[in-house]
């Protein structure tokens, strides 16, 4: 948490000395913007549910954005804010979500995996071409297809590839360790008996 308030406290400083803006009109801001988006707290409105209160709650959104009460009700508008505003591997998982709310999905989790079989196809050709571009499009497809694999089984992908990455790491260390000089100077095939007796050793620990 003083991380987080460090970096707030130094970017207001940043825009503060580029007459931006400054922290009291950052606190301001935050202040009206809670009092503004929930009136059954703070105003008379009476609600009957936390379902009443989403709905007011994206009216106000909406009513702030300039948009009118079918711009916002829009999918592809909220599904847009996603992309914009959340980091790809979270945005997609939650644009797959509002999009099978909405009833574009599956009928069945073997209709998911034809995509991915079909998406890995597309992607295996685009590679076998020269253009970045094209290949980018078809990883980035293929990427989606799987986020809807994780969807279906309930499966939190942003926290399958942290535990990945960190499994990759602890195996890392402990070559390292294994290891009697710096791992460039081993063959490729020194590698891998490291990488298996690290992947051994990880196993005794668990």
């Amino acid at each position: 948490m003083g991380d987080l308030l460090l970096q707030v406290v130094l970017q207001t400083q940043i825009a503060s000395e580029a007459y931006d803006f400054n922290l009291e009109e950052v606190a301001t801001k935050i202040t009206e913007k809670l009092i503004r988006r929930h009136p059954h707290v703070f105003g008379d409105v009476e609600v009957n549910s936390a379902a009443e209160v989403n709905q007011n709650w994206e009216q106000i959104k909406a009513q702030e954005k300039g948009e009118t009460s079918e711009q916002a009700k829009l999918l592809s508008r909220k599904l847009t804010r996603y992309a914009r505003s959340l980091p790809p591997l979270m945005a997609g998982m939650k644009i797959s979500k509002k999009a099978a709310s909405a009833g574009f999905e599956w009928e069945n989790v073997e209709g998911v995996w034809d995509k991915f079989e079909e998406e890995l196809g597309e992607f295996k050709e685009a590679l076998a071409t020269e253009y970045k571009a094209h290949q980018q499009e078809e990883l980035g497809d293929l990427l989606f297809t799987i986020i809807n694999i994780a969807r279906w089984y309930d499966i939190n992908p942003f926290d399958g590839l942290q535990g990945t990455n960190n499994r990759f790491i602890e195996r890392l260390a402990i070559m390292e360790k294994l290891a009697s000089r710096s791992l460039n100077e081993y063959k490729i095939d020194e590698l891998e008996s490291l990488w298996q007796q690290a992947k051994s050793k990880l196993r005794k620990q668990d």
